[in-house]
């Protein structure tokens, strides 16, 4: 077996430096020929496989980089925010039970429950009315994957994915929906969150692939003028397999890696201090009003460069 390896690896060592010695060895070709119609477009041909072998060499090792990249930012910014928010989950166990203003540690179905019975969205509700939910198979879906716990679509991009979970931030940035080992990872939900009882913060992730697949097609839609401009595209649908939401984004910007927007618990006045920084970031001014008693949904990616982070906000204004 080491020998047949060798024998690869040498095969290998020897097809690249013909590609790179190429254009070179046909110059000389053609300067001792006569120069003619046929090793001119030889010449081209060869240029051509040439560039194109460097150019997907380059997307590949850029796409890679990417990947690397946020994989170690993700796992990095949770971390901070985790020992942060354990700090914050006591000061608010801390304070007055009576103040039915204060967020829970995320475990209180009844109170989610009251909120939206309470019609806390009631002026965005009605305004949005006769958009339909999404109607997913999710017992079709949790048959290939039981991590399943959503489906996300973001209008007119091509983000339209089940969404997964799991016991950490990590794993779904490394494996498909099938669990299948792939550097594409899949659209995942913060292990921190639970879509069936919100916190102030719900995250979902997703790489940036060059060929806009996952995530890919965010940062080139939703930073654009001609995207922003649509309203019909502020709309973000989720569905779990016992809820329908729809989303609508009110912030969206670029912004260095920081673990500051992907916190999940706050008191009150740390949450609005949260919403008014998330605001001000805004590359485009929604009007769109937010206050403490509302429920945000954030999608992160990386940018086209992989150093920095692309972030969509948006409020929860339907829920059935």
């Amino acid at each position: 077996m080491p020998k047949i390896l060798f024998i690869l690896l040498k095969s290998f060592i020897h097809g690249l430096m013909y590609i790179i010695l190429l254009p070179i060895n046909i110059y000389k070709f053609i300067l001792q020929k006569n120069k003619n119609i046929i090793n001119y477009l030889i010449l081209g041909m060869s240029l051509s496989v040439y560039f194109i072998t460097i150019f997907i060499a380059t997307r590949w090792y850029v796409q890679t980089e990417k990947t690397k990249y946020l994989i170690k930012d993700i796992i990095a910014s949770t971390e901070i925010v985790k020992n942060d928010e354990e700090n914050i989950n006591e000061d608010i166990n801390n304070e007055d039970p009576n103040n039915s203003n204060i967020q829970d540690n995320g475990n209180n179905s009844n109170e989610n429950n009251n909120q939206s019975s309470n019609n806390n969205y009631t002026n965005d509700y009605w305004d949005y009315i006769n958009v339909p939910y999404l109607n997913i198979d999710f017992n079709t879906l949790k048959k290939i994957n039981p991590d399943v716990v959503g489906w996300l679509k973001v209008e007119n991009t091509n983000v339209n994915y089940p969404v997964v979970k799991s016991n950490d931030n990590s794993y779904y940035l490394k494996h498909d929906f099938r669990k299948n080992s792939n550097s594409a990872g899949w659209i995942f939900l913060d292990y921190r969150n639970d879509l069936d009882n919100l916190r102030k913060n719900s995250i979902i992730y997703g790489h940036n692939m060059i060929n806009n697949t996952m995530f890919g097609s965010i940062p080139d839609n939703v930073l654009s003028n001609t995207w922003l401009s649509n309203p019909e595209n502020h709309l973000i649908k989720l569905s779990t397999p016992n809820s329908n939401m729809v989303w609508k984004i009110f912030s969206v910007y670029t912004i260095e890696p920081e673990s500051y927007y992907i916190k999940t618990l706050f008191n009150n006045i740390e949450y609005q201090q949260f919403i008014d920084t998330i605001k001000s970031r805004s590359i485009y001014n929604f009007n769109e009003e937010v206050n403490i008693n509302d429920k945000i949904l954030t999608l992160s990616t990386c940018d086209n460069s992989g150093k920095k982070r692309v972030v969509v906000h948006a409020k929860l204004i339907k829920l059935q």
